[in-house]
């Protein structure tokens, strides 16, 4: 992404946090809309934290750190990938009704968590790439997920009001920026700025244009839900 899309999508990560903080101290709603509000904290921290290699590259009294592990994010990104998808199993989880869903996302939850720790510490990946491991399986996990919750929905009255719910406006953003994304981030492994500079900004404005629309979706969510539920004073 360019500087000013970086910019204005920290920008939208931010928003939408403090948006979410607002929510759950003046409103009252269950854990996992907390949960939720602290995972958006973590991701703008995660973000911030990733800049610090564009800011060693282009300011030259930290040239000695060139050479030190804050040269590159990969294992910052690699590490808040496998957090992420945990938090979107974890999340979907909670939202669930039926006791039978919530243990298969559970196994879930284990199976991912084991696996990508197995895969980074017996891979080259941490430090030198991002994991497409993590990244896919978590997708195909995440898609899953939100069809059960769909499901679910679809089979009680709470269709109904279903549009008036954090769940609804976090499942819609998620599901649309990972189906958007999870097919570009596979082929990026085989292009390069080298290879197809046409590919990589085509990547670049579809991935800036899905985080736009994803956390557009949460700060709605936030705005549209607080609206309906009685304030604690």
């Amino acid at each position: 992404m360019g500087t000013f899309s970086l910019i204005f999508v920290h920008l939208l990560e931010l928003i939408a946090a403090i948006f979410g903080t607002f929510y759950i101290f003046k409103y009252r709603e269950d854990k996992s809309t907390r949960y939720f509000t602290y995972f958006l904290w973590l991701t703008v921290f995660v973000e911030t934290v990733g800049l610090i290699p564009n800011i060693i590259q282009s300011v030259e009294s930290f040239g000695h750190l060139k050479e030190t592990f804050w040269n590159q994010n990969f294992w910052l990104y690699n590490t808040y990938l496998i957090l992420s998808f945990l938090f979107y199993l974890n999340y979907v989880k909670m939202n669930l009704k039926s006791s039978k869903l919530k243990k298969v996302l559970m196994i879930f939850f284990l199976i991912y968590g084991l696996s990508t720790i197995v895969n980074l510490v017996f891979s080259k990946v941490l430090f030198e790439a991002y994991s497409a491991y993590s990244f896919v399986v978590g997708s195909i996990l995440l898609f899953f997920s939100i069809g059960l919750y769909y499901y679910e929905i679809l089979q009680s009255n709470a269709i109904l009001n279903f549009s008036r719910s954090i769940p609804f406006y976090f499942s819609v953003g998620t599901l649309v920026f990972h189906l958007c994304v999870t097919p570009l981030f596979i082929y990026s492994r085989y292009y390069s700025n080298r290879t197809s500079p046409e590919f990589v900004e085509v990547y670049a404005l579809i991935l800036t244009i899905a985080n736009i629309f994803m956390y557009t979706c949460y700060i709605i969510g936030f705005l549209i839900c607080s609206k309906k539920n009685k304030s604690y004073s």
